[in-house]
């Protein structure tokens, strides 16, 4: 397990400083307590954009795909020419989308799309405010996120509020959503930023992480927005899909302030409830660990539909993954030298959902492992030992592979979308665009009795990259300006009609916006898209599976037997 020393860990926080004093505190600081992660501690801000000419676009028509695989359907999905139109040109998108029954929803930084599932025909387009405006809250600051409660047949969509120290819910009225929203809003970090806030559902709670940042918590550097912890909300479902408006009452807050100076508990660092069928009273939580390079799991108990109040925590504990790091810059095929490795692969949090199918937890999150190329890393956990049962890593060659998401079917089956980009600027799948431009991709697997990914076939392209120089808030033809956020995440959810019908949406490079990209007096930038695909997968025949899963077990006991040999020595 690759872990940081304590001048490197320590190091970030004196960084710029020139009192010698202040370094010797630190490093005596070091010597009894973790520092966070370097990636973690920095805050992470969205850009804003200017409005600029040309910033509007058509909304993307439906894709229908016939012969390939299991990739049925696929239209776009909420752009940056949208969010433009709207005065919320951000980057990253932070994108986003679940499916319900007849419709597909998807939220971005700025706007806010629904699409009929069957066809992909854009029913709706709107702000992000002007979405919070319509579900009774005054003004919103992106960090979306969305999925579908099959149960309860509605819609759940959070955001950070007017004020970033905010976290606003919004429900669904039914599970047509564009037949009205209600909401509630709860203080997230009082003072702060509750930044990064994910959510999960399961059958007790949603769960609700964030990361904390305000001015004044490091004493290394105290006029900087910096790191102040974590926290965890845990809202029963009875207090958000009661069937008049959602509340939080009988919602624990979960607080795990960091401290420079002395020990602070691991809770992880954007903290992933579980979706998926947990046993009543009881929800999961698996995240990346805030100190080291490696996952962390932990319980949450005596939780009931009606509250959380009474609910606590299990101690952490640290699953002991294959050594990996955090990935560096994604490449591209820019002709500008200076362009080709500047895509943000962001780090390797756990950017989307974690899912639990057949007693077992999937995740994915980007890591390097090291051949300085970002891969998408894959975990199986036993869900109650949470032990480790599978790893793996997606990617191949000279491409990086980032912004994963993963969804699970009951029957073991597996889709995980995420980006590909590469230097290659060769077109061998003759679409007429270089293979190395960053893309949307899929891969489907599934899972053996022991708990091993198996990939169902060849990687699947859902959405070509259009331009080979993706560079946001700097023109056309320029060097990039500033950090090319990218994703920070994306989805896959499973149909509530169809459970061998999953739908993932992420983000890929959109054309430039100016005249040859079909934007005459656009601003000349390029521009992110979203895309959103319905990938079918066929159901196993469960006489054959269970064939092959029984001696995939042996084989898969004898490789953990000699990889713990081999940690051993």
């Amino acid at each position: 397990m690759a872990k940081k020393s304590t001048l490197a860990r320590c190091g970030a926080l004196t960084l710029g400083s020139v009192a010698g004093a202040v370094a010797l505190l630190c490093l005596a600081a070091g010597a009894q307590a973790q520092t966070a992660r370097d990636s973690f501690s920095e805050f992470e801000a969205k850009e804003l954009l200017a409005p600029v000419p040309g910033d509007f676009g058509p909304a993307g028509g439906s894709v229908p795909v016939s012969g390939a695989a299991a990739f049925v359907l696929g239209f776009e999905g909420p752009s940056q020419y949208n969010a433009a139109s709207f005065a919320r040109n951000f980057i990253p998108p932070d994108t986003i989308g679940a499916a319900g029954r007849t419709q597909y929803m998807a939220t971005t930084n700025g706007a806010y799309g629904v699409y009929d599932k069957a066809t992909g025909t854009q029913l709706s387009m709107q702000s992000d405010v002007s979405f919070w405006a319509g579900a009774g809250q005054t003004g919103a600051n992106g960090d979306s996120r969305i999925v579908y409660n099959a149960a309860a047949g509605r819609w759940i969509v959070i955001s950070f509020g007017a004020s970033v120290a905010d976290i606003q819910v919004a429900v669904s009225n039914t599970d047509n959503a564009l037949g009205g929203w209600k909401s509630v809003k709860f203080t997230g970090f009082a003072g702060g930023t509750a930044d990064y806030p994910t959510l999960a559902i399961d059958k007790n709670a949603v769960y609700i992480g964030t990361n904390d940042f305000k001015v004044g918590c490091n004493p290394f550097s105290p006029a900087s927005n910096s790191f102040c912890g974590t926290a965890l909300n845990v809202i029963p479902l009875n207090s958000l899909f009661n069937g008049v408006a959602p509340t939080v009452t009988n919602m624990k807050q979960f607080v795990n302030p960091y401290s420079y100076t002395v020990a602070t508990p691991d809770r992880g660092y954007a903290i992933q409830g579980v979706m998926g069928n947990s046993s009543v009273g009881t929800g999961k939580i698996v995240s990346a660990s805030l100190f080291d390079f490696d996952n962390i799991s932990y319980q949450v108990n005596g939780l009931t539909a009606s509250s959380a109040t009474a609910a606590t925590l299990t101690p952490t504990l640290l699953l002991g993954l294959t050594p990996f790091t955090d990935p560096s810059a994604a490449r591209q095929p820019a002709t500008i030298v200076a362009n080709r490795r500047v895509i943000d692969a962001l780090d390797s949090r756990i950017s989307s959902n974690v899912y639990e199918a057949q007693g077992k937890l999937f995740s994915v999150q980007t890591v390097d492992e090291g051949t300085d190329f970002a891969r998408v890393r894959y975990t199986v956990l036993d869900a109650s030992t949470m032990a480790i049962l599978d790893e793996g890593d997606i990617g191949t060659g000279a491409f990086d592979y980032f912004q994963g998401s993963i969804a699970v079917n009951a029957s073991g089956q597996a889709v995980i979308g995420y980006n590909r980009s590469g230097l290659t600027s060769a077109d061998l799948n003759g679409d007429g665009l270089a293979d190395g431009n960053v893309s949307f991709m899929a891969q489907t697997f599934y899972v053996d009795a022991a708990g091993k990914l198996h990939a169902m076939g060849s990687e699947m392209l859902l959405k070509a990259g259009l331009t080979s120089d993706y560079h946001n808030g700097s023109t056309f033809g320029g060097t990039a300006a500033g950090r090319q956020r990218w994703g920070d995440y994306s989805q896959v959810s499973i149909d509530p009609l169809d459970g061998h019908t999953f739908w993932a949406i992420g983000e890929f490079a959109r054309e430039y916006n100016n005249t040859a990209g079909g934007h005459p007096g656009g601003s000349g930038g390029s521009r992110w898209g979203t895309f959103v695909a319905e990938i079918s997968v066929p159901a196993p025949e469960p006489s054959s599976l269970a064939l092959i899963g029984l001696g995939l077990a042996g084989l898969a006991g004898l490789s953990r037997s000699r990889r713990k040999a081999a940690q051993a020595c």
